[in-house]
């Protein structure tokens, strides 16, 4: 069963891109845009997958291309839903 949080991250998943969320992860699949076998930058990258769902491709088109941009977003985005970086 899934806490509050993590069933907010599967609905908005399945609503935005028609995936699941949970099943992308655990398939090494990006949940927006459908890519398969991913391949990841760093462990920061690894990380955000295991969060998120998003590919390399897919996490440079939200949180930009550099490990500054990135470092900054999750870390305000970590600070909102209260949970370790």
């Amino acid at each position: 069963m899934l806490n509050e949080l993590e069933q907010f991250k599967e609905d908005t998943a399945m609503s935005l891109f028609g995936r699941s969320r949970h099943l992308a992860i655990t398939g090494n699949q990006c949940v927006k845009c459908g890519a398969h076998n991913l391949e990841f930058r760093d462990e920061l990258s690894r990380k955000e997958h295991s969060i998120s769902g998003f590919c390399q491709s897919c996490q440079d088109d939200i949180f930009g291309p550099s490990d500054d941009c990135k470092d900054e977003v999750l870390g305000i985005a970590h600070q909102m839903f209260d949970e370790e970086e």
